[in-house]
């Protein structure tokens, strides 16, 4: 088996599989930081209540902060890469779907254990300091977990694995059948989205069914993510042993 191959193959290029998303993530930090730095002095210079006020107001209202999706971002695309990329030129180098698929897969769960610690140091640090000294939230948010640092370690984890899963499965369903299963996927997706919105909006009984999957705990939370995640990567498996290389 020459899965190392397909590792070396994925991770040639260090900027790319590795780079980008750190300075990109860094960049996104610094931006946060400045918001935060800026709020803080308009504060300051108001006097009275007004620093205190404006930490409690960051560290609450950034629990919803989007930017570390500047990190998340580039790693959901990287299922999408590995199919869409590399795929073709593995099957050219002589390698078999097999390998390719046992390979690409150490990738994964690699890329998701690196960065998931990335982010879970961040989070130490950022809740150990107080938000970088400012109130702001760019590790500690709802999407990379909230709770013990074991937490955001374990979420962060699942969640790129599931994310990388999920775009390795779109993409050789599109090699396999292609346009024609991107708008099916698309339609369908749009249906269900317009359903759900719909009937929240209409339908009391529904908005409270609603209501009650959002506000589970974090532990079913986490089975949604790894059921999600395996239904992809078992959807992958399957398909890339017939997906054509385009």
């Amino acid at each position: 088996m020459r899965i190392r191959n397909v590792v070396q193959l994925h991770t040639v290029n260090k900027l790319q599989a590795f780079g980008w998303p750190l300075l990109i993530m860094s960049f996104s930090l610094a931006i946060v930081l400045v918001i935060g730095a800026i709020i803080l002095n308009v504060a300051t210079s108001q006097g009275g209540d007004s620093l205190a006020d404006a930490r409690a107001g960051m560290s609450t209202g950034m629990q919803w902060n989007g930017a570390i999706f500047a990190l998340l971002g580039p790693l959901i695309g990287f299922g999408f890469t590995a199919m869409g990329q590399y795929f073709p030129l593995a099957l050219g180098l002589g390698l078999t779907r097999r390998e390719f698929a046992l390979g690409t897969t150490a990738v994964f769960l690699g890329n998701a254990l690196f960065f998931a610690v990335i982010v879970t140091i961040g989070k130490v640090i950022e809740v150990a300091t107080g938000g970088f000294g400012l109130g702001i939230r760019f590790f500690n948010t709802v999407y990379t977990g909230t709770g013990e640092w074991w937490q955001t370690l374990a979420q962060t984890f699942l969640l790129i694995l599931m994310v990388m899963f999920l775009g390795a499965a779109i993409t050789t369903a599109f090699h396999r059948w292609g346009q024609s299963f991107l708008w099916v996927f698309w339609i369908g997706l749009a249906v269900v989205v317009v359903a759900i919105v719909g009937g929240a909006l209409l339908s009391e009984a529904f908005r409270q069914v609603v209501f009650d999957i959002g506000s589970m705990g974090w532990l079913p939370w986490m089975g949604v993510v790894v059921l999600v995640g395996a239904l992809g990567a078992a959807a992958w498996f399957t398909l890339v042993r017939r997906a054509q290389a385009r």
